[in-house]
């Protein structure tokens, strides 16, 4: 390795001479020469040349014995200076020479290739000295590292969202229980039709249209005929969007005329809630109307009162 910088050396001093170029000059030194086996060998290196000229670091992972364990960048001090700096280790003891260091360098107006290496350096390196008289000692214990500031914030923070998402499933879940349990037993004791008839008298009762909550009032007529269409049909209706709901009840085969209504009512309650329409005072009442309709209309056969002819009774009925 070493004969093979000196040939590239001479050839770059050779094709610098021709060139009427400026050599360029590196010197390599380290803070010591004494080390300990393993020890890591800072070695700094400034490059002297002519203004314009860029240079390459030739070294591989090795170097006469030496490893290289990190390699600085090269940062131009001036236009003629060049600064950079690696760092070896040796795992063998005693006094041996680091060659030395290659790198490729570019000059302005100079095609032919320049390798510019620095001077070698002499290093001792000692083992660690243990004598027979030295008593036992127990192994060190790992070394604490202390958290910083933004390292304690970010696990508070994570700490805080994980707490958060806790709370949040935890309401979620007592919601759904307190929202679904109840009313199913409701439902398994009262006719689904009644209670939703019940619910659209009370929202009348409510008068929301006429105090100007819109969007509120179709928001909870269609979430009462939603539940109305769960507890009659077994479809999640609550679950579902518009188009889910129309297809589940068409496999129902409700009447024509049924289909249409609920299609209108859903259909305008969308355009209210996410379309900002707002109908004019009679597509309200007509809306209510509707929805009281297709409850009617649809109910179970087990609902229909015993005193009500037969004929009349399966008349309501969907087909």
């Amino acid at each position: 390795m070493r004969w093979l910088v000196v040939m590239f050396f001479c050839l770059s001093a050779a094709s610098g001479d021709a060139s009427g170029a400026e050599t360029p000059r590196a010197v390599a030194r380290v803070d010591s020469t004494e080390y300990l086996v393993g020890d890591w060998i800072r070695v700094s290196v400034e490059i002297t040349h002519s203004a314009g000229a860029t240079f390459q670091s030739l070294l591989g992972d090795t170097i006469g014995g030496y490893s290289v364990l990190e390699r600085l960048p090269l940062e131009p001090v001036n236009d003629t200076t060049t600064r950079t700096g690696f760092v070896v280790a040796r795992y063998d003891s005693g006094t041996s020479e680091l060659p030395p260091l290659p790198f490729l360098a570019s000059v302005p107006g100079d095609t032919a290739a320049r390798i510019v290496a620095t001077n070698p350096l002499l290093v001792t390196v000692h083992t660690l000295s243990v004598r027979a008289e030295d008593p036992a000692r127990d192994l060190k214990p790992p070394m604490g590292i202390p958290y910083t500031l933004l390292e304690i914030l970010l696990f508070a923070g994570v700490l805080m969202l994980l707490a958060l998402a806790g709370y949040l499933l935890y309401r979620f879940l007592k919601r759904r229980e307190v929202r679904s349990l109840p009313e199913s037993r409701v439902a398994a004791a009262r006719p689904a039709d009644v209670l939703a008839l019940e619910q659209l008298a009370l929202l009348r009762e409510k008068k929301l249209w006429q105090q100007g909550l819109i969007k509120e009032y179709y928001s909870e007529l269609t979430e009462i005929l939603r539940r109305y269409f769960e507890g009659r049909y077994g479809v999640m209706a609550l679950e579902e969007t518009t188009e889910e709901i129309l297809a589940g009840l068409r496999a129902q085969r409700l009447r024509p005329a049924v289909s249409s209504q609920v299609e209108e009512v859903l259909r305008r309650a969308d355009l209210v809630k996410f379309a900002k329409h707002k109908p004019v005072m009679t597509e309200h009442e007509q809306t209510m109307k509707h929805a009281c309709s297709i409850v009617e209309q649809t109910r179970a056969p087990a609902a229909v009162p015993a005193e009500q002819p037969r004929g009349e009774a399966t008349a309501h009925v969907a087909a």
